[in-house]
């Protein structure tokens, strides 16, 4: 019986336009400090699981960005995704691998591009989750303690202590992007949790769970685990469903950890901004900027010097062949723009 990590690497990152293009998505950028964010993700647990018992999985095109990225990682762990199918599949394929070798398994499942400021606290977490996962069997996830009322995050609500410990709780339900006056109630409560996507479950559970709840996709899985070289023609015909919708909302014993842990999914620029150090005039910059009677400006640039004169409340992100000029607010509105350049067929620009 071993501890093994998945890591989900397979994500477009299209809100980081125009730094995040195709062949070049979110989890391989430098958005904070010198590391990818994916290489971050595997150094983050590495005092806990070695790269022998690392996974990842990844779209097909990405494959040797990930062995670039994270070259201690065996080769035939990295799998690779003909299309997206949702974070279920993606999970499920490589647990049946890791059955295949370790039946007794306790898996740690992170998407590839989160921020965790406070990771020694995590990786307390992560022990305390595994310790319990081996003795109590169970399906944990990781609940991000609210600092805002936050409209583009999942809740997690729970029901009290289980196992007599504080620190591991009982979910009553699952809970989608919630209204903003909803999301209010919820934080004022606090009886709820942002929904990380992190998960810890014995590969063997998590396998019995797909079967009975995803039929279909255990069949598929089989099918791949038992024909690798048939990937693309069995991987677009498993179902696309997350694991939340598939397996965490209908197993009964489910339980959350309350992580006070740093945690931000960076999902937009305004979420990257809210990491970047600031000026007096509450200017940030990352690259090369000059402000002149300028507030609030967040500039990123891989070259070209941006400079500011009096303006404020504005993003403008800078590459070698093009500019993005964002009002925070609309930060989540950056997919409207790679849509229009497909629909230009701009595919260069992608």
């Amino acid at each position: 019986m071993a501890r093994w990590l998945i890591i989900l690497a397979g994500g477009r990152g299209e809100r980081f336009w125009p730094l995040s293009r195709m062949m070049h998505p979110k989890q391989f950028l430098t958005l904070m400090g010198d590391r990818s964010m994916i290489r971050s993700t595997r150094d983050r647990v590495r005092p806990l699981i070695d790269p022998a018992h690392t996974w990842v999985v990844t779209g097909q095109d990405y494959v040797r960005k990930v062995q670039a990225n994270l070259p201690d990682i065996p080769t035939g762990h990295i799998l690779g995704e003909p299309v997206g199918r949702n974070t279920a599949p993606s999970i499920a394929w490589a647990a049946a691998h890791i059955q295949q070798i370790d039946p007794d398994g306790t898996l740690l499942v992170l998407p590839s591009d989160h921020m965790i400021q406070q990771e020694e606290q995590f990786r307390k977490l992560v022990v305390k989750a595994m310790n319990a996962a081996e003795q109590y069997g169970g399906f944990y996830t990781f609940g991000i303690v609210p600092t805002h009322p936050e409209t583009g995050y999942g809740y997690i609500e729970h029901d009290g202590m289980a196992f007599g410990d504080s620190l591991v709780l009982t979910v009553h339900q699952f809970i989608e992007k919630p209204p903003l006056e909803d999301a209010e109630t919820m934080v004022a409560s606090g009886s709820y949790f942002w929904n990380s996507g992190m998960f810890v479950f014995k590969v063997g559970e998590l396998m019995a769970a797909v079967e009975r709840h995803l039929p279909e996709l255990h069949r598929g899985l089989v099918a791949l685990v038992a024909e690798p070289d048939h990937v693309n023609e069995i991987f677009p015909e498993l179902p696309q469903v997350s694991i939340d919708h598939g397996i965490m909302e209908r197993v009964e014993n489910v339980y959350v950890l309350p992580a006070a842990i740093g945690w931000d999914d960076v999902g937009t620029f305004a979420a990257l901004a809210r990491h970047l150090p600031r000026n007096d005039e509450q200017n940030a910059a990352k690259g090369h900027a000059i402000f002149v009677d300028s507030q609030n400006v967040t500039a990123i640039s891989e070259g070209p010097v941006v400079s500011f004169v009096g303006v404020k409340d504005l993003f403008v992100v800078a590459t070698k062949d093009a500019v993005l000029i964002l009002s925070p607010e609309r930060s989540q509105d950056v997919r409207k723009v790679v849509q229009a350049l497909k629909e230009a067929q701009h595919d260069h620009l992608l």
